[in-house]
């Protein structure tokens, strides 16, 4: 099995995260959404499941005759990232008893600085969608299922399927820091975390706004070059 980083971007990773998206898909579904024939989605589902990795449940869609709906096995689940076990939360409980939520605060908004720092010369050059967009590549490529919607009235919203440290935020909210962190830090603008596992729900869905003038500057920076 190849590392985690690039598994999610080769076609098998694609469909994996696809099925993790949204629960069970066709192959016809699938395809239609990855862009690929359904033969050549058979092909891989086949050697997802010859590695057990899906499996399959008859359904019927309508008038037509049942169809395999295809669904991810708990060890493809265990290809997103598992850093949420029960290590980190006693770790978490400890900090937070010792120093308090505000140095959770701290620890994630410096992890947070540091990956910004990493992956800030993937979306230089590039205007306010191409770096939500990039920062979303940026977040399936570590395992993250995300994906960005462009809204009628010009916002951008970037949504998280699931979450590296989904066993973790509800009773630590301030995990939350480091994402926010990423983003304050690449996505100069407003963010509105509308939807979120620390509060219960089952996606993290951010309202992306770019900031009028750093993206003017920046405008005028990309027409010298």
């Amino acid at each position: 099995m190849e590392s985690e980083g690039h598994f999610f971007q080769t076609t098998r990773g694609k469909i994996v995260e696809s099925l993790g998206r949204t629960g069970g898909a066709t192959a016809r579904e699938i395809a239609a959404e990855l862009g690929l024939t359904p033969n050549a989605v058979r092909q891989q589902l086949s050697a997802l499941a010859t590695e057990s990795l899906v499996q399959t449940r008859p359904t019927r869609r309508g008038p037509t005759k049942p169809t395999l709906l295809y669904h991810l096995t708990q060890k493809a689940e265990r290809l997103f990232p598992q850093r949420t076990d029960q290590l980190l939360h006693l770790v978490l409980n400890q900090i937070a008893d010792d120093d308090g939520g505000e140095r959770i605060n701290d620890l994630f908004r410096s992890i947070g600085k540091r990956s910004a720092e990493k992956f800030r010369h993937r979306l230089e050059g590039k205007d306010y969608a191409g770096k939500v967009h990039e920062l979303a590549a940026i977040l399936r490529e570590q395992g993250v299922i995300a994906d960005v919607e462009q809204r009628a009235d010009g916002k951008l919203v970037l949504r998280e399927h699931n979450c590296p440290f989904a066993g973790s935020v509800r009773n630590h909210p301030e995990v939350c820091t480091l994402i926010h962190t990423v983003m304050d830090e690449l996505l100069p603008g407003e963010q509105n975390h509308t939807t979120s596992f620390a509060k219960g729900n089952d996606v993290c869905t951010f309202e992306l706004t770019a900031d009028v003038a750093e993206t003017a500057a920046e405008a005028v920076k990309m027409g010298r070059s």
